[in-house]
């Protein structure tokens, strides 16, 4: 076998069913060639709910993962592919501190002649990125020296390494899901027009309409996200629409009723499809808690996203996903700067007043930077960086 059909292996912990169109877009760029080895998600964890069946068009070798103290710390045995299908032409490795059989993986990617790229976060989400205070940021930034490729989430991701690491080696990968049916999705709503899908809902056509899509969790700031919502119904009545399901569901509907706040509703736990013509009905995602892949689905179908602002210089405290980024503060929504439910109640109606725009600006921004295809060429380039740099090492 020449080394340009040699197999590049993925390593991951878990494949989530949004990470398949995109792993399956590599793999066609990749000529066929990816294996992706994966394992089990952790017995007790959620994680599990977000995997779904599926019969990817790439290979697959299924790892068995070992979780300790929870899900802290991670191991995965990886021999096994290297066995079955030989040596890479470059492997592609989940960056996570937690995993402690990573390091030994690139070493032996090294030894049999395979290009290594790291895709992940590369810093906490909860802290300042200091490699000089903390000993796990040395630790990622000692990895991603080592490796011939990088691949960030984001550009602010990006940034951060590009004091250590050679530009050569960074490459960015918005992390996205496949937003086609999102985007086919609202173009068929559209024709039904907003204000006939709000009655076929039975949601007012012309009141204000919220919408929360997550976890119920006191990390996604339900407290806050109810209390914002009483202060914007005193003058204004309006329509809060909450999907998702999780431990705080109870408590949130008690409080919704010793309060007596109207237009709540709780959808629980909606498919996408489902979801669609809810977030269609939208103007604004509001989202106290913590960013992720939330920002994503609402820009496909117009909605600006208001939540907190958490400046590094706040305190150390990061807070946010990397998608966080993609939420440009007078654009696509609003960062609120003050930690205060008046603040983030004053945040959402000024996107209201300027609601055409924002919306506008969301959707545009998810056709244009949002997209797999963007998210692969990110990918792709690191890997055939890593093969190039591998094949001259070899000569």
């Amino acid at each position: 076998m020449s080394f340009n059909d040699r197999p590049v292996y993925f390593f991951y912990r878990v494949i989530f069913w949004y990470r398949i169109p995109v792993l399956e877009k590599l793999n066609e760029r990749l000529d066929g060639r990816l294996v992706v080895c994966s394992g089990n998600p952790p017995g007790a964890s959620s994680l599990g709910n977000l995997v779904r069946e599926s019969d990817p068009a790439y290979k697959q070798v299924y790892l068995w993962n070992h979780w300790l103290f929870g899900e802290k710390v991670h191991a995965q045995p990886f021999r096994r592919v290297f066995n079955l299908y030989g040596p890479p032409a470059a492997i592609l490795a989940e960056e996570s501190p937690r995993s402690v059989t990573l390091p030994f993986l690139l070493r032996y990617a090294k030894s049999v002649g395979a290009g290594r790229v790291l895709w992940g976060h590369f810093s906490s989400n909860y802290r300042v990125f200091n490699p000089r205070r903390h000993i796990l940021d040395r630790y990622r930034l000692a990895l991603a020296k080592e490796v011939e490729g990088c691949v960030c989430y984001t550009e602010g991701r990006a940034n951060l390494l590009r004091p250590f690491v050679p530009d050569r080696n960074i490459f960015v990968a918005r992390n996205t899901m496949d937003l086609r049916p999102m985007f086919a999705q609202r173009t068929t709503l559209a024709t039904e027009g907003k204000q006939a899908v709000r009655r076929r809902l039975s949601i007012s056509p012309h009141s204000p309409v919220l919408v929360y899509i997550g976890r119920l969790i006191r990390g996604k700031g339900t407290d806050m996200l109810l209390e914002t919502w009483e202060i914007l119904t005193k003058d204004t009545p309006g329509t809060l629409l909450i999907i998702g399901d999780g431990p705080e569901r109870a408590t949130m509907e008690k409080t919704v009723a010793a309060r007596s706040l109207q237009g709540v509703r709780f959808l629980g736990s909606l498919l996408l499809e489902e979801a669609a013509p809810w977030l269609y009905a939208s103007d604004v995602m509001l989202m106290p808690g913590y960013l992720g892949l939330a920002v994503n689905h609402a820009f496909a179908f117009g909605v600006p996203v208001v939540s907190l602002h958490h400046p590094e210089s706040a305190g150390g405290v990061k807070f946010h996903s990397p998608e966080v980024e993609y939420v440009r503060s007078g654009k696509t929504g609003l960062l609120c700067s003050g930690h205060t439910s008046e603040a983030l109640a004053a945040s959402v109606r000024e996107v209201l007043a300027d609601q055409d725009r924002y919306s506008s600006n969301a959707l545009a921004y998810a056709r244009k930077h949002l997209t797999i295809d963007r998210m692969v060429d990110g990918l792709e380039a690191a890997v055939r960086h890593a093969e190039e740099i591998s094949a001259v090492n070899r000569v």
